[in-house]
Formats: structure tokens, sequence, C-alpha cells
């Protein structure tokens, strides 16, 4: 897979992912107590349903279409538009002040953007909303919908790059051009995929009724093997070298910048913790070995 250039500098990238770092391992928390599989917790479920976002997966068809949504949230369609104009013609270093001026917005919403986790935590998220007057309560829902699609799609587009290799905006892609391996990788990421994306229905549908034992199979054994099990055992680990691969910084990084920059915004501080550059190293050639041969679904028992 080629590696982009860098899409903002390192700091901004350090903002970011240390905002985001807490609902990720939290996210990928809940997917280790189900054994590897992806069910999300009912707080999460709830607000999805809740804010009637459940098509979200519609995403995956246009990658650029994410950052809009999250962007569009805060400044508005026109505003996302003339940041946007200016962003493509910036620097990495002024493409970061974007995301840091960004960050500092979110952080000023009234409902900052963390996911509810416990009954009580719900309970005062809902509290809080209810509070809040009619005009405003419209404006949050709107804000929300987009932070949250926004949220989830980078999560498994991510997510998927450290699992297969490929982010799941490419698996879909390459399913709707045929592809019946990449259709069944892109269900065993996010299942919603084959009831929320009109192709990848209306393909199964078919596929079961004219016995298509190929995809049949495949997407069986792939949701028979839950991919976050066995031998990846540094998760949020490898979530961030994905999300950095994104941005186009991961291959910047000196193995000991690298190991300073994941204690810096907090991954790997507690459950698998990465204590040196020689354990990091070897993370590092195993997402790198994995990404590269696919193999880690053939892992998981």
């Amino acid at each position: 897979m080629d590696t982009p250039a860098a899409l903002v500098d390192v700091s901004s990238a350090r903002m970011f992912l240390a905002a985001v770092a807490p609902e990720w391992e939290w996210l990928l928390a809940q997917i280790e107590a189900e054994g590897g599989y992806v069910r999300f917790p009912r707080q999460l479920s709830v607000t999805i349903k809740n804010l009637k976002i459940e098509s979200y997966p519609r995403l995956y068809e246009n990658e650029a279409a994410v950052g809009a949504l999250v962007g569009r949230a805060l400044l508005g369609p026109q505003g996302f538009e003339d940041l946007d104009r200016e962003a493509a013609a910036a620097s990495p270093k002024e493409r970061g002040q974007f995301v840091v001026d960004f960050m500092k917005q979110l952080s000023a919403l009234d409902a900052p953007f963390t996911l509810p986790k416990t009954p009580s935590e719900e309970r005062a998220a809902q509290a809080a909303f209810e509070a809040l007057a009619p005009d405003e309560q419209k404006s949050q829902v709107r804000v929300w919908q987009h932070l949250l699609m926004g949220f989830l799609v980078t999560f498994y587009q991510h997510l998927s790059v450290a699992v297969h290799g490929e982010k799941l905006s490419a698996l879909v892609a390459q399913a709707k051009a045929g592809d019946t391996l990449a259709f069944a990788k892109a269900v065993q990421i996010d299942k919603r995929v084959l009831t929320e994306i009109p192709f990848f229905r209306e393909r199964y549908a078919q596929a079961a009724m004219e016995s298509d034992s190929r995809l049949l199979d495949e997407v069986g054994r792939r949701l028979s093997a839950p991919p976050y099990r066995g031998r990846i055992r540094h998760k949020a680990l490898w979530l961030t070298f994905a999300a950095l691969e994104t941005l186009g910084l991961l291959d910047d990084f000196k193995h000991e910048e690298l190991l300073d920059f994941c204690d810096s915004i907090g991954i790997g501080r507690h459950k698998n913790r990465i204590d040196d550059v020689k354990n990091l190293s070897k993370r590092l050639a195993e997402y790198r070995r994995f990404q590269g041969r696919g193999l880690v679904v053939e892992s998981t028992p």
C-alpha cells in the first residue's frame, strides 16, 4: 500500500489522536470482552439509533465525505467549503493548524465528544440534552450526528488497515467491482455494510437465491472468525500505526520518537504496555508483516 504524503504535522496529529485515543481504547476493550467480535456496547447502539445514523456505512462508498461530515457539523456547508479550499493549498503544518483550531472548537461544544460508557453517564448526557432550549437541541443533534458518524467510520477505516492492510472503503470499492474476498472482508470489519449499503444487500440476497456457495461460504467463514482475537495483542497500538500511516506520518518517525509519541497520547500505558524501543520495533514489524500478507484473520483460531 502506498504511503500518502504528510497531511498534517506531528504536533497536530498528537493533539487529535490524544483526543480520540480514549474512545478508541474503550471501544476496543468492548470488542475484546466479546471474544474479538464487533458488538456495539448497548449505550453506543442506543445513541446510534436515537440519532438516526444507522446508515453511516454508506460513507464507506465515499471516503472524502468522512472528513467533510465533521467539518460541516461545526462550520456549516459554506464555512467548510472555504476551509477545504484553504487546506488543499496549505502545507502540512498549516493543515495541522486547521486540526488544532478544529479541536478547540470541538472542546468548546456544550456536549463535547465523549461516548457514554455507563448507565449513569448515559442519564447525565440525556439530562444535559433535555435542559437545552429546542433550537439548541436541534443544533446539538446535528453536530452529534456528524461527529459520531465520522468517529465510527474513521475507527473502522483504520481498524481495517490494521487487520486487512486496506481501508474499509477500499474493500467496499473492490467488492463492488466483483471481488468476493473483499466483500467478505468488508462484512467482517463492519457487518452493517450488509444491511445499509444497497450493493451489499442486493448482492448477498442474490447469492442466497442462486446458492452462490463461494460468496456465502466466504462470508460465513469470515463472520465465524473474530478478526480481533489471536495474535494481535496490541490492537490500540496497531490502530495508532494505521492512523499515522493514513496521515502520512508513520515512516517519518524514528522508533524512539514513535514510542514517545504513543506514550504522549496515552496508547499502551496500561494493558500490554510497550516499555521500550525494542518492543515497539517488534510490534511495528508485526504490523507491517501482517498488513503486507493479510494473515491476521488466518491466524485466528
